[in-house]
């Protein structure tokens, strides 16, 4: 880490640039012209000498904000590499939008960690190709579960987990006006004046849910938007309208009664992804049957 944002740091903790020198061990000349140099090079100064103890400036408080992150950063990266270090941990990276780990990962987790208990498993947020392919070019992650917009098996190894569609969920104890509960679909003209809750999903996804919701000259009451798939489910769970959800978002949640988005052709399949030639782990494998096998037994 540069040693002037651990200096900067102890200066305004201390508000004394020669408090400061102590904790850090160095002499108060030394860091004073330390001070000077970073303040020379950004052009500004970073505290007002006049007040004691000493009082950051507009600039320094911004100096100093970053500062601290980078501190909280290269700690937790210190913390994670001796914990792995002790442990002999391994780490498996898996790209995937947020929302799609709320929705699909926890059970596999659980399973996942009875098999390999010095296994980190640490999530990337990933929403498209593009953003999947800067990932394999600076080795971030070794795999992603994503419903692309398209499928080019030409860059990338493709298997399909399953196929999945846009559905209207309900409480199956919440009785709605204009919706027979025996039916298989709904279109959005029947949603009117229900209240509507829409979460943030897969890039796929939410592009044909903007689309039908902005585009449809009916009056539509959506009262949360851009949430997390978990909010949405537990809101309408709890008995407060509707929402519009990638079918594999309900699995497990029981509580809820679904049918097909009429409106528009929305079938895509979630696939897993990964680079072509590169080795698979032990951890990946493993973690890809946990999947596979929680899908099958929800859908």
């Amino acid at each position: 880490m540069n040693e002037d944002f651990r200096y900067i740091a102890a200066i305004a903790n201390h508000g004394s640039i020669s408090k400061a020198a102590r904790s850090e061990c160095i002499s108060q000349p030394a860091l004073s012209q330390r001070l000077k140099r970073l303040e020379e090079k950004l052009g500004c100064e970073l505290f007002d000498r006049s007040s004691q103890p000493l009082v950051p400036t507009q600039f320094g408080e911004v100096v100093i904000r970053y500062a601290q992150r980078a501190i909280a950063i290269e700690a937790d990266m210190n913390r994670e590499v001796h914990s792995m270090v002790r442990n002999k941990r391994r780490r498996l990276r898996v790209g995937v939008p947020m929302a799609r780990a709320d929705a699909l990962l926890a059970g596999p987790i659980v399973e996942f960690h009875e098999s390999f208990h010095s296994c980190t498993i640490e999530f990337v947020e990933i929403a498209s190709l593009e953003q999947l392919q800067h990932s394999f070019l600076t080795d971030g992650v070794d795999f992603a579960l994503l419903t692309p917009l398209t499928a080019d098996s030409g860059h990338y190894d493709l298997k399909v987990l399953c196929h999945e569609r846009l559905v209207v969920a309900i409480s199956k104890n919440l009785e709605l006006p204009h919706i027979d509960p025996t039916a298989k679909r709904v279109f959005l003209s029947q949603l009117e004046g229900i209240p509507l809750v829409i979460p943030a999903c897969d890039r796929y996804f939410s592009t044909i849910i903007d689309y039908l919701i902005d585009t449809r000259s009916i009056q539509l009451d959506v009262i949360v938007r851009d949430c997390s798939a978990s909010l949405a489910l537990a809101l309408v769970s709890d008995g407060i309208g509707a929402t519009v959800v990638p079918s594999t978002y309900l699995m497990g949640h029981d509580s809820l009664r679904s049918f097909e988005l009429g409106d528009i052709d929305t079938s895509n399949s979630l696939h897993y992804i990964r680079q072509q030639g590169k080795p698979t782990s032990n951890e990946e494998t493993r973690f890809l049957q946990i999947v596979r096998k929680h899908i099958e037994q929800m859908m």
